[in-house]
């Protein structure tokens, strides 16, 4: 029984995920209501923005080794109101190792149900940062 509810959450998210595979416009004069995607490409086109907050969720010895610039380190499952900006508009955007990793998607909820209203999850992840050449800082 176990197995086949697993299963069957497994198909739904693997759903949900294909069917969200672009980068929506935020919901005019409302919050948003689930993590949106972005693309590295994407993402580096916001680079330098004093609203923009991207947050790493990966190993310490990765981050060390290579991460997006201006990304912080933040553990993704220990994520308070606390460790995100006070500005609750804010752009946030989480990412960990690769498509595979749920960290950055377990963090970017996490920020949504803190009451962030433009947040994002590069599911890319530093993989596929590095994939479409982009630099990356130690």
């Amino acid at each position: 029984m176990r197995a086949t509810f697993i299963a069957l959450f497994l198909s739904f998210a693997s759903f949900a995920h294909a069917q969200g595979s672009g980068v929506p416009d935020p919901l005019p004069g409302g919050s948003q209501s689930t993590v949106r995607e972005i693309s590295p490409q994407q993402l580096v086109a916001l680079l330098g923005s004093s609203t923009l907050f991207i947050y790493d969720c990966n190993e310490e010895d990765m981050f060390a080794e290579a991460h997006v610039p201006g990304a912080r380190l933040i553990v993704y499952d220990q994520i308070t109101a606390d460790k995100l900006p006070t500005d609750l508009n804010a752009t946030l955007v989480f990412y960990c190792y690769s498509p595979e990793c749920p960290a950055g998607g377990t963090a970017a909820s996490t920020a949504l149900a803190l009451g962030h209203t433009d947040v994002y999850c590069m599911s890319a992840g530093i993989t596929g940062w590095q994939d479409v050449g982009l630099k990356t800082e130690p």
